[in-house]
């Protein structure tokens, strides 16, 4: 019973995922893979660079899901149909991922919003 945590999550997943395709159609060549310590590009790459930080967060969510719901079942709490007091970390970890996201796929595509 841990559709509420699995549709947050995976709906953070999508978002993200959502605006690398809309950054890859717009993206017109190579993107940013690397900035120096002086925020001078040394790195390029293909425009599938940019699904990167969306796959880090599918990734760190599946595993969120996969433990949570091991706790649930070791902590016998697995039919509450609500988002554990606990389990709300992982939604706060995929809401930092989706920020470095929405700030840095931009600047990789070229677009600098900052």
């Amino acid at each position: 019973m841990m559709k509420r945590l699995a549709w947050i999550l995976r709906g953070i997943d999508a978002l993200l995922v959502v605006v690398a395709v809309i950054l890859m159609i717009i993206a017109t060549g190579p993107v940013v893979t690397h900035w120096n310590g002086l925020g001078n590009v040394d790195a390029t790459g293909s425009k599938w660079m940019l699904l990167l930080i969306p796959m880090v967060l599918i990734v760190y969510n599946e595993i969120s899901l996969w433990y949570a719901r091991r706790v649930r079942r070791h902590d016998g709490t697995d039919q509450i149909p609500l988002v554990l007091v606990n389990e709300w970390r992982y939604v706060v970890g995929a809401l930092v991922l989706l920020v470095l996201g929405l700030v840095f796929m931009p600047m990789q595509a070229g677009l600098h919003f900052f």
